[in-house]
């Protein structure tokens, strides 16, 4: 598995990655949006062959705290480790950035999800109500940059 910074190619690949994973549409430019705010935050896995199946998406303010904006692993390819690489490499890069605290949110009924993140050091940190696009709630969770190998 290599892991990459985004390149504008990627975007189809991503997109249905994006529409196979995640509950809430997006709009393909969100994927420029990000990298013009941050390139070294937004990273791709990929197979041998150099086609994503996997990727995140983040912002970074001058507070020094990174916020997990997009992240998703394609269906075929999730429970092989991807996730945990993707999420190390990006720490890694948050740590040479002078990011302190990684923030993200995650849907208060996504198990999966949160128990992921726990394992990694993120912490439940509050409820925020109506944060989804259909009203679903959302949790907001606080990690530390270290990284986790």
């Amino acid at each position: 598995m290599m892991i990459r910074e985004f390149r504008p190619d990627d975007v189809d690949r991503l997109y249905s990655i994006m529409i196979s994973s995640l509950d809430e549409y997006y709009r393909r430019e969100v994927f420029f949006q990000f990298y013009s705010m941050w390139p070294q935050g937004q990273l791709v896995a990929c197979d041998i062959f150099d086609a994503p199946v996997a990727f995140l998406f983040s912002s970074k303010a001058e507070s020094g705290t990174a916020r997990i904006m997009l992240f998703a692993v394609s269906p075929e390819h999730r429970n092989k480790g991807i996730g945990q690489e993707i999420l190390n490499r990006f720490r890694l890069v948050s740590l040479m950035s002078g990011v302190r605290n990684i923030t993200l949110e995650v849907r208060e009924n996504n198990e999966g999800a949160k128990r992921f993140y726990r394992k990694n050091g993120f912490k439940e940190t509050g409820l925020i109500p109506n944060f989804y696009q259909d009203g679903g709630n959302g949790i907001r969770m606080d990690g530390p940059v270290q990284l986790n190998f």
